[in-house]
């Protein structure tokens, strides 16, 4: 599994370097929530996330058509620092359509349709043991900390005159997380301070309901919780070191839905053309 992640990253590294690149970066994503906004045509789009427990989630995205964009994503825990790499089970994939662009016959926003299964966070897999109140649980069900979009539809408007852009819609995870709502919304909003600053908020998994660790473990009945009941508040800063080439931070779950302290993450990302 070490192997398979770092082949993926030097592999990643040659892509870069063989590539030519694009003027600019498609703000794709917020944190964990999608935009409606694509690739274009002929570009792609790399990521390197880092998380908590020495995490590396390696994301890939490629344009294919101006309004067809695909990608696929694998990575792990373990893989920054001394602890024991810990695979994620299987690479997730991405696909996302833009029905409508903002203007466009008079469509007062933009409008896109996708999937995505890629989730974030620790992956909490049946059959591994966890510690609760000082005692080895297994689990008795496989989901990501925070669950994938799954199906969603976003909408985005440009607040006209500006450089804020705001974005929300809604999703359905196919994950087996006990606490997922069928439908729920997300919102989210993008602002650029200065040519190379942007600065992302978004509340995510709104509908989410409260997670006990007897809903996810076995032999275990008490009421201790994993996680409370509501979205999670994320706000990031990007920093666009040049035309093809980001760095992020990010401060999550600020709404303290899964510890009193939040986490953060960094993010490299390269945009090219091929």
């Amino acid at each position: 599994m070490k192997n398979y992640i770092a082949g993926l990253f030097i592999a990643s590294v040659i892509i870069i370097g063989m590539s030519s690149s694009v003027f600019g970066q498609n703000e794709i994503n917020l944190i964990d929530t999608p935009t409606a906004k694509l690739l274009e045509k002929g570009s792609y789009y790399l990521n390197f996330r880092f998380y908590q427990e020495g995490g590396l989630l390696i994301q890939g995205k490629a344009g294919l058509t101006d309004r067809l964009t695909v990608g696929a994503s694998y990575g792990g825990t373990g893989v920054v620092g001394v602890e024991t790499v810990k695979g994620n089970p299987e690479p997730a994939f991405s696909i996302k359509y833009k029905f409508g662009k903002e203007g466009e016959n008079n469509l007062p926003f933009d409008l896109s349709l996708g999937y995505e299964g890629q989730g974030y966070g620790k992956y909490y897999k049946e059959g591994d043991e966890i510690i609760i109140d000082g005692h080895p649980k297994k689990l008795t069900k496989s989901f990501y900390q925070i669950n994938s979009m799954g199906f969603y539809l976003v909408l985005a408007k440009k607040v006209e005159k500006s450089n804020l852009t705001i974005n929300g819609g809604l999703n359905c995870s196919l994950e087996d997380d006990p606490g997922k709502a069928g439908i729920s919304p997300f919102i989210g909003a993008q602002f650029r301070v200065t040519p190379k600053l942007i600065v992302k908020l978004e509340y995510n998994n709104a509908s989410h309901k409260k997670t006990k660790y007897k809903d996810i473990v076995e032999g275990y009945s008490g009421d201790k919780i994993l996680r409370k009941a509501g979205g999670e508040i994320n706000i990031g800063f990007k920093f666009l070191y040049s035309k093809d080439l980001s760095l992020e931070l990010a401060f999550k779950d600020l709404s303290h839905r899964y510890a009193s302290s939040g986490n953060r993450i960094f993010q490299i990302a390269y945009t090219g053309e091929f």
